[in-house]
């Protein structure tokens, strides 16, 4: 189940994945939540050669090597640690049950952002001691959110991912004692 109280919950929007990709990783110790409707909305955008079709498919592989690394049942939070950022020290919930959130009949449920709003209806149901917040880029979204009562806040991370930014940048860094350990033996040449 979703961990402690003490957290924020943040439910993303599929604009905040394409828009940055590595805004996973960005909300510290607080968790993620993504909604079935986001994995959709990613698996329709991946194809073709636009920003936001790389950044919807460097979404997916960043989802995909955290539910890999962890090896194990999802339903409890896959730690965002496991990506190797320490600063995220959070957990990702994948939906993996139908959610039903009650809306009002004017919003039709067959639209991907009134779902997803139904998701985080239920989620501040459930978690009412924890303070659940939709993360969109939409600004619609955001205000259907709010007119419901809901938590809703625009995702302010305004670097664009750089396909040099997901390349091996060729340094590493030394322990401390590499010179003490290997120093003697060098030799230049």
């Amino acid at each position: 189940r979703i961990a402690t109280a003490a957290t924020k919950l943040f439910v993303l929007d599929t604009n905040v994945l394409m828009h940055d990709p590595t805004s996973l990783f960005r909300f510290e110790e607080h968790d993620i939540f993504i909604p079935m409707a986001i994995l959709e909305e990613l698996d329709g955008n991946k194809k073709g050669m636009s920003e936001v079709s790389r950044n919807a498919r460097q979404a997916s592989r960043y989802l995909d090597e955290l539910v890999g690394a962890l090896q194990g049942d999802i339903t409890g939070g896959i730690p965002l640690e496991l990506h190797g950022d320490k600063a995220a020290s959070g957990r990702v919930f994948l939906q993996t049950e139908a959610i039903n959130g009650e809306l009002p009949a004017r919003l039709p449920s067959g639209k991907a952002d009134n779902q997803i709003i139904g998701v985080v209806k239920h989620l501040q149901e459930v978690h009412a001691k924890r303070q659940v917040i939709l993360v969109s880029k939409d600004i619609n979204m955001r205000i259907k959110a709010r007119a419901l009562g809901l938590a809703a806040e625009d995702y302010f991370n305004d670097k664009v991912l750089e396909d040099t930014d997901l390349l091996y940048t060729g340094i590493s860094a030394l322990p401390a004692d590499f010179w003490d350990t290997h120093g003697k033996d060098m030799e230049s040449w």
